[in-house]
């Protein structure tokens, strides 16, 4: 202590002499607290001295801090090399932590790191700590971050050949640069989603989850078919903590119970048995939020005005429409769901009890048994009626209600009885906003139920034959679509083609297999899905074990044209085309037997696939790559569906197309873009009895595109670039189906908005029907 005390006192006479420091202020030189952080890490007195008296010999009025801090290190690494490393670590260089503190550098941080984080052995972790910090030392840099450390340490692992460490150490985010691009121009991924805070917060947590998806729940070469495009994995964003995609509710289980929202009742307020027609309403979206937060995918209900139809009884219709329109504005406004969406939601309406549920039990208000649905045909009708005017209505300023899709069920007595006044209407919404949606329970490969969840996913009662353990509290909890027009350009002949086609169903089983066992840990080990693991009558909501995973695909037309140079629209190439799918089928079949799970297949609703396979492909095969749109917004004809810019007629797209819905009964879809002539009900009415009676179509729309002048509220039919009313240029807003849904396509004048560039293209291919 006295040396050192002498040694401070032989400094006070130097002259003042001012340091700028790291945040750009400055203050006198203070050689005690050089000295201090010498002795604190035990460089001796006399050692100590030497190196200050070099300092004060060079210093000058507005040195840095750093460049201070570094002429210390070297000539204290002239006398001690491990002195000046130890000075370094502890006081030259800085970490600023993921904790959001900043805290001197600790080797053997990173040592431990790489043992919790990879399994690394202590040796292993130590040397490559060392050879870390062997490279953090040759850095002039005021403070190092715990992501530029790690990136360090991921280089090492590489150069070490530890690749399979590196993989469990990276670090996931997203660069400055696309955080900046979203904020300032969001993202058109997904058509539901409008730019505001939430959309940002949701693609920046995406990106990260995604990046978790491949580099951590994946192997190597499941990830590496999907970034190269051979497969896509749906929903890798949700891969990990949503596993599950579509499903199907049943209304009875929130009656009969009530309502707890986070599955628990501990953190939101417990709500009983509905008494009111309102209440139930009001549960109805909120069921649709709470489940939202809980899958990836779209919530359905089926059977809807038939299973809440006891509510009515006894009310008058206005007080029933009332009620409804409280239900479709609650789910239209509710921008709740993830990135501030509203919930994706889809309702299916019957036109009358069906026979199968006359002698059903119904549950009424409180949750008492109120007799058989049978008994309340009129209030199911009524509530119909109520749903179905809503709609046509349209919002305040007379835009369509996008949401909830509504699927309007068709069976043989719908058609044959005295539904006709209610069909009507129905079309008259179809002609009006093209808005609703047919279920066809009338081919032969049709039973009782057939539900539809959002874009076209589907249940029926194929699976223990029982509609409600087969088609309610379940639904699809994956699918993987493959590249089928890479199959054709890769594929010297048919076999060739069936051997690289298993070959990427084997892909494909393999990660849906691995999401199901990751959906079983959400919902039993981790605790993570609360809604849907609330226990219903000793057993669980969700229905997992019923869920289907199901194979998707893309451009069928494309792989036949790249096989036979002729594609869907020739009968002979077509052929081939339903071979192919039958081949899916078997697999599924065979899957079934192997595993004791529901596979399934599906036409994929490629809202952003399409157009990814095709952008890919032409990188990949350049001329050789068969593509739809133009040079700079390519796509691939969606699933098995007719080039939207065909030359065929209706009835030969139906023709084409219907042998597709009893293969894909994982869901399907035909899409009927509607021209100015078909704005007549009766007219739409009369194609619908002849694509329900002489057709095995299973799932249709007639889709309509509309323009809306947001300055004077003027809705118009087709494409339109100038509102007639007003005159408007800038402010006119295209709206039509994008996969499976309505949806804002962006301003007309502008090549932004919902839609990526090769669903935008599509959307302005498309061939509208005229009466025929």
């Amino acid at each position: 202590m006295e040396n050192q005390s002498k040694a401070m006192n032989n400094l006070e006479g130097i002259n003042r002499v001012l340091v700028r420091k790291n945040n750009g202020y400055k203050e006198d030189f203070s050689s005690e607290k050089l000295l201090k952080s010498l002795i604190l890490v035990e460089v001796p007195i006399r050692e100590a001295q030497n190196i200050l008296n070099k300092i004060e010999d060079i210093i000058f009025d507005g040195i840095k801090t750093k460049e201070i801090k570094k002429l210390l290190y070297e000539y204290l690494a002239d006398f001690d090399e491990e002195l000046a490393n130890k000075y370094l670590a502890t006081t030259a260089l800085k970490v600023r932590t993921s904790r959001d503190k900043i805290e001197p550098f600790d080797l053997g941080k990173i040592a431990n790191t790489l043992v919790v984080e990879t399994g690394a052995s202590q040796e292993t972790a130590f040397e490559i700590a060392t050879d870390v910090w062997k490279e953090l030392k040759k850095l002039n840099v005021e403070y190092l971050t715990a992501p530029m450390i790690r990136e360090i340490v991921n280089t090492k692992l590489v150069e070490h050949g530890l690749e399979d460490l590196r993989s469990k150490y990276t670090r996931l985010g997203i660069p400055v640069y696309n955080i900046t691009s979203l904020i300032e121009n969001g993202s058109r991924d997904n058509a539901n989603m409008i730019h505001n805070p939430e959309s940002v917060h949701k693609y920046v947590a995406d990106e990260a989850l995604k990046q978790y998806a491949l580099l951590h729940m994946l192997p190597g070469h499941l990830a590496d078919a999907h970034m190269s495009g051979d497969i896509h994995i749906h929903d890798l964003e949700f891969f990990a903590g949503r596993p599950l995609n579509c499903m199907q509710h049943d209304i009875r289980t929130f009656i009969k119970y009530g309502l707890k929202v986070d599955g628990t009742g501990d953190h939101t307020s417990v709500a009983g048995p509905p008494n009111h027609i309102e209440t139930l309403m009001n549960h109805t979206g909120e069921i649709m939020l709470a489940a939202q937060q809980n899958m990836s995918g779209g919530q359905g209900m089926s059977l809807w005005n038939v299973l809440i139809a006891p509510f009515a009884r006894g009310l008058s219709y206005g007080d029933i429409k009332q009620a409804v329109q409280m239900l479709v504005y609650n789910l239209n406004m509710a921008y709740a769901a993830r990135g501030s969406q509203v919930p994706f939601t889809s309702m299916s309406l019957e036109f009358g009890v069906p026979k199968f549920l006359e002698d059903v039990t119904a549950y009424g208000p409180k949750g008492q048994v109120a007799g058989v649905y049978g008994d309340f045909e009129n209030e199911t009708r009524l509530l119909q009626r109520a749903f179905t005017e809503t709609l046509l209505e349209g919002d305040a300023d007379g835009k369509p209600h996008l949401f909830p899709n509504t699927i309007y069920t068709l069976r043989n007595e719908t058609l044959k009885g005295d539904y006709e006044e209610d069909l009507l209407r129905v079309h008259e919404l179809s002609a009006k906003y093209g808005s609703s949606y047919f279920a066809n329970l009338l081919p032969k490969y049709r039973g009782k139920m057939a539900n539809y969840m959002g874009c076209r996913t589907c249940l029926q009662d194929n699976w223990t034959g029982d509609w409600d353990e087969d088609c309610l509290r379940t639904g699809n909890l994956a699918y993987i679509t493959m590249n089928l027009p890479r199959i054709g350009y890769q594929s010297k002949d048919e076999s060739e083609v069936f051997e690289i086609l298993d070959s990427y169903i084997d892909m494909a089983v393999e990660a849906l297999l691995i999401r199901r066992q990751q959906g079983l840990n959400c919902l039993n080990n981790y605790n993570l899905l609360p809604f849907l693991n609330q226990e219903v009558e000793d057993d669980i909501y969700y229905r997992i074990n019923n869920s289907t995973l199901s194979f998707g695909f893309v451009g069928i037309n494309e792989m036949l044209l790249a096989l036979f140079g002729k594609g869907i629209d020739d009968k002979d190439a077509n052929k081939f085309g339903i071979k192919v799918i039958e081949h899916f089928n078997k697999r599924a079949n065979e899957l079934k037997d192997e595993t004791g799970y529901r596979w399934s297949v599906l036409q994929t609703p490629a809202e952003s696939t399409a157009y990814r396979f095709a952008s890919l492909d032409k990188e990949k095969f350049g001329d050789k790559a068969i593509l739809q749109g133009s040079d700079s917004a390519n796509y691939y004809t969606n699933s098995s569906h007719v080039p939207v810019n065909s030359d065929v007629s209706l009835v030969e797209k139906i023709k084409i197309e219907e042998q597709y819905h009893p293969i894909t009964a994982g869901g399907h879809i035909f899409h009927a873009f509607m021209g100015e002539s078909y704005s007549d009900p009766q007219s739409l009415m009369s194609l619908t009895n002849k694509i329900a009676k002489k057709s095995d179509i299973g799932f249709w729309a007639y889709s309509s595109a509309l323009s809306f002048c947001i300055k004077c509220k003027t809705l118009m039919k087709g494409l339109n670039n100038k509102c007639p009313t007003c005159g408007e240029v800038d402010d006119v807003e295209w709206y039509d189906r994008i996969t499976g849904y309505v949806q804002q396509v962006g301003r007309a004048k502008s090549s932004s908005g919902g839609w990526n560039p090769g669903k935008r293209q599509e959307l302005l291919d498309r061939r509208r029907f005229k009466n025929e």
